[in-house]
């Protein structure tokens, strides 16, 4: 038992580092913006050596990916909870999906820092960011294609569609109403919901 004890105790101690190492990132994201942080700035910040920030995390995307990540485990323990299971149709399944994504966004990131992922996701500059942004994305589309799959076996998708491929589509239906939410702090959710709805009442008829 007491060989295990430091074990454990330098686990707890890594695992503190972490959080606040995470924290600092995350209030200097929302303040600052990623192109103008540091390294150095989130390890003041956090109480740690930028050496530990660097073996960690690598870079500050690297950072800033790994706040994306804590926040879609989250996010699918919530899907858990409260998505899977409950839609009676697409529609259902594609505005509660869009409402609990738009929610956990604003309890648990921020608008700002989102843009930032979003961009960093795109510009190429670090590729491994864009790779594991899109791992994340893989993981709560699966979620959709699983939902569709049990709304067939319930007789409310036609056998014959492809849920796959449906569920990619309604996920990246719902990411373009998802980055119009974002763009701006001034954004309503239920406009962005409305205009989603839309969407969904013009394509999915044709699906009957």
């Amino acid at each position: 038992m007491s060989a295990q004890q430091p074990t454990s105790l330098r686990e707890r101690q890594k695992e503190d580092r972490k959080a606040r190492i995470i924290a600092a990132a995350k209030s200097l994201f929302i303040k600052s913006g990623l192109e103008k942080i540091t390294i150095e700035g989130i390890a003041e910040i956090a109480g740690v050596s930028s050496v530990t920030v660097h073996n960690y995390y690598g870079t500050k995307s690297g950072v800033l990916l790994a706040l994306v990540a804590e926040s879609d485990r989250e996010l699918l323990a919530t899907f858990d909870a409260t998505l899977v299971g409950k839609a009676d149709n697409l529609t259902d399944l594609i505005e509660r999906f869009f409402t609990l994504i738009c929610e956990h966004t604003q309890t648990h990131l921020d608008k700002a820092i989102w843009r930032q992922v979003i961009s960093a996701s795109i510009c190429g500059v670090e590729p491994r960011f864009g790779k594991l942004y899109h791992e994340l994305d893989n993981r709560l589309a699966s979620t959709l294609i699983a939902e569709i799959e049990r709304l067939k076996d319930e007789g409310r998708v036609p056998e014959a569609v492809n849920s796959t491929h449906l569920g990619w589509a309604l996920f990246n239906l719902q990411n373009a109403r998802f980055i119009e939410f974002i763009s701006s702090d001034d954004t309503d959710q239920e406009r962005c919901l409305l205009n989603l709805s839309h969407d969904l009442g013009a394509l999915l008829p044709f699906m009957a």
